[in-house]
Formats: structure tokens, C-alpha cells, sequence
């Protein structure tokens, strides 16, 4: 014989049950969902040596906000080493293009943008061309001769040879080779026209 205490706890332990359910359903789903895979790493295709030029126009001020100014970038990269057949043959290449953005002597570029024409010298003498977009990113004050100024940037090639590859480099700039053309620039209003930079260069895929 049940007891109305008996019935009265039975029933109540059913409607937990039902309640319960769907958090458990809705529990048991989510672990186990797939997770989704992680991103391949870059395969590396072509590592050199990096060193150029970057010009302003107009030149470079002290003034903390900056103005929208154009850096025209050209340069070389050298002792090229390969990873694969295709990239073995490339001994060199040279670099040019401009970006456009908001920069001065202590507001460096930052997230500035536009296209790059690499020529890559091949070892038989042979030269092919791609058009790739950069992205560069700066960290420093180029009038602290103290600290070192660094660069970063990123790209993908958009015509040309090495249709699928990504570009990426480091570069770091002597503050102390540049900081006189910012502090005279405070005074003459000349300011900063030009610096020179190197560091290493990766092709990835």
C-alpha cells in the first residue's frame, strides 16, 4: 500500500526528471558536437635578408597627431633560401611601392595599406614580377634615440608570379640615424624625409 507521502514524492521526482531533460539533452549535444579543426600552420615557402629605403611626402613632423602622409617603400631581399623546388631558383628580389596613412616622428603608421611590385631575380639571370597588398603595422618613437623602432608587415600576392603565396616581414629602424631630421624638423619645419631599414623577409603559403 502506497502512502500519500509515498505517491506525493513520486510524483514530484518525476517532474524533476521532465525538467532535467532537456538540460541534459541540450547538454549531451553540445559535448558531443565536433570541434572544429585548427588552421593549418603557413608553410613556409622563401626566407631572406631584408634591408630598403621608406621616403615621406610630405616629411615626417613632430606633431603627435600626425597628418595623412604617403611612404613611398624600395628595397632588396637577399640570400634567399628555399623550401621547395619552385623557390630554390630565387636568389633575390626587389621591392617597390607606397602606403598611404596618418603618421608622424611619434605616431608612426599604423594598420596603413597599398600595393608592392616585387621583382624576383631567378639564378640564371631570369626575372619574374608580382603585384602583392601590404599591410604595415609600427611600434616606437622615431625622436627617442633610446628605444628601438620596429615594423611589421603583411600581404598577399594579387598578380603575378607566386599567385597563392603571403608575404610577411620585421624590420627594425635606429632611432638615433633618424632623430636628428625629427628634432631639426621641429625647428627648421623640415622634418623627416627618409630612413633606412632591414630585416627579414618570409614567403608563405
Amino acid at each position: 500500500m502506497v502512502s500519500k507521502l509515498g505517491k506525493k514524492s513520486g510524483i514530484l521526482g518525476a517532474a524533476a526528471a521532465l525538467a532535467a531533460a532537456p538540460v541534459l539533452a541540450a547538454t549531451m549535444t553540445a559535448q558531443a558536437a565536433p570541434q572544429p579543426a585548427p588552421a593549418p600552420a603557413p608553410q613556409a615557402l622563401l626566407s631572406c635578408d631584408l634591408s630598403g629605403k621608406a621616403e615621406f611626402s610630405p616629411a615626417l613632423s613632430v606633431n603627435p597627431a600626425g597628418a595623412s602622409t604617403q611612404m613611398k617603400v624600395s628595397g632588396e631581399a637577399t640570400g634567399c633560401e628555399g623550401q621547395s623546388k619552385r623557390q630554390d631558383g630565387v636568389v633575390s628580389a626587389k621591392f617597390s611601392g607606397a602606403l598611404e596613412g596618418q603618421m608622424s616622428c611619434t605616431s608612426l603608421p599604423r594598420d596603413v595599406g597599398g600595393d608592392v611590385e616585387i621583382t624576383w631575380t631567378y639564378e640564371d639571370g631570369s626575372t619574374k614580377t608580382s603585384t602583392a597588398d601590404f599591410n604595415l603595422n609600427m611600434e616606437g618613437d622615431l625622436t627617442n634615440p633610446s628605444e628601438p623602432v620596429t615594423g611589421a608587415f603583411t600581404g598577399s600576392t594579387t598578380d603575378g608570379e607566386f599567385a597563392e603565396a603571403k608575404h610577411e616581414g620585421k624590420a627594425k629602424i635606429d632611432p638615433s640615424s633618424v632623430a636628428g631630421g625629427c628634432a631639426g624638423g621641429a625647428i627648421t619645419g623640415s622634418g623627416l624625409e627618409s630612413m633606412a631599414f632591414d630585416g627579414t623577409y618570409e614567403m608563405t603559403k
